[in-house]
């Protein structure tokens, strides 16, 4: 289960979907309905809690391509004020758009929660400096220009260097949240990319963090609808919310609060919970599947096979994959030659074999016929594996279950 914070909002699996509501300082922002003077900052932030905004993200620099270069300076004079005032009429959690580190400090001292850095902390004061005040940080997918990565198969590793970067710098884990960085950055950066970004958002789970979608009427939307102003781009920005919000994304963050409530809430609950079954001590959750038996028996028949096989082929044919948490060393072990002994397999850590005593984590990957062959046997091993076996019959069976869709 992935489970943060941003600031002091909670945020993850078991949390609704956050709205974090986009105030720009800065008059080059790409959606001039999203700027904000000095004087009226504080009466948006406002109207953004009272229609349902968790956190404000509040930016004086526009990142959009080809605006201006701001100094330090002028970003510090636009920001500062206005986060003062937020924060003292308003009861609501503040993070920061910005690159640099300097500028993060002052933030962070002035009570903002969470800084949000495109950049992918290319200032290296940056996490140190989040990690001094125990603030929340989000990390965009950037190697050496704020969104320049294309492809999921280089977003991915990037983002976990980063976030493994921010932990060794002291920045708390759970206050760690990740963006893929959606969005025309660079001019290689085109909607095809985009598609494909958002299309396989639900992989950015393998980093464990809680997922920022910050896709609000940006020029993939525009281009794909043929539609050059941002003003007219709402509707497009609903259908991608939803998407990402089903695809896994915890936190949106949004220009428009009010019209991407009801969509993320009814997202969320279509996407349901994930697959996933704990007890005081162990944990199973399933990490991906592929087939389920009803569709199988069916391509079967279409396929004229005989049907005195269709159940053993059913279970050959779908496959899982389920993270074990909390088993010792030698629970570690026997899983792994139960999965091997019927052609599955498992991941164990390489301390397992040396008998560390603290709980591990065991990656299991098999068919559903191996599976149900390893939770028939683990029935009857001794240490805890007996209730591990109702932990991994549990997860799986809720892959199908409507208990997962919880909108009440």
């Amino acid at each position: 289960m992935i489970e943060g914070f941003l600031g002091s909002v909670p945020v993850g699996d078991s949390q609704p979907v956050r709205l974090m509501g986009v105030i720009n300082l800065s008059r080059e922002s790409f959606y001039q309905g999203s700027v904000a003077g000095p004087h009226e900052a504080l009466s948006l932030a406002r109207a953004m809690k009272e229609e349902g905004a968790d956190i404000i993200d509040l930016g004086a620099v526009s990142t959009a391509p080809g605006s201006p270069a701001i100094s330090e300076a002028v970003e510090r004079e636009r920001l500062i004020p206005v986060l003062k005032d937020i924060l003292d009429n308003l009861d609501i959690a503040v993070s920061v758009d910005t690159q640099r580190a300097e500028i993060a400090r002052d933030a962070l001292s002035h009570g903002a929660q969470c800084i949000n850095d495109v950049s992918g902390l290319s200032d290296p004061k940056m996490a140190a400096y989040v990690a001094e005040y125990d603030g929340s940080l989000v990390i965009m997918a950037s190697r050496e220009r704020a969104g320049d990565l294309l492809h999921l198969n280089q977003i991915i590793p990037m983002l976990g260097k980063r976030t493994m970067a921010a932990v060794q710098a002291g920045v708390c884990p759970s206050r760690i949240s990740v963006d893929p960085g959606i969005g025309k950055w660079i001019p290689e950066k085109t909607p095809d990319c985009d598609f494909a970004i958002l299309d396989g958002m639900s992989r950015l789970r393998v980093l464990r963090r809680p997922v920022v979608a910050a896709i609000s009427r940006k020029s993939f939307i525009g281009e794909c609808l043929h539609e050059p102003d941002p003003f007219k781009r709402l509707a497009g920005t609903l259908a991608a919310t939803a998407i990402a919000v089903y695809l896994g994304a915890h936190i949106v963050r949004t220009h428009d609060i009010s019209a991407s409530r009801d969509t993320v809430v009814l997202s969320k609950a279509i996407r349901g919970r994930p697959a996933f079954s704990a007890d005081e001590e162990l944990e199973v959750e399933v990490l991906s599947y592929l087939g389920q038996g009803v569709d199988l028996a069916e391509t079967l028949s279409l396929t004229e096979v005989d049907e005195m096989g269709f159940g053993t082929l059913c279970k050959k044919g779908s496959f899982r994959i389920l993270a074990v948490r909390g088993v010792s060393s030698m629970e570690a072990i026997i899983i792994k030659q139960e999965m091997l002994a019927r052609g599955g397999d498992a991941a164990i850590p390489k301390l397992a074999l040396r008998c560390d005593p603290r709980p591990e984590e065991v990656l299991i990957f098999g068919t559903v016929h191996q599976i149900a062959g390893l939770v028939k046997n683990l029935r009857g091993q001794p240490f805890r594996l007996s209730r591990l076996a109702e932990r991994i019959s549990e997860a799986i069976a809720l892959i199908d279950s409507q208990k997962r869709y919880i909108y009440r």
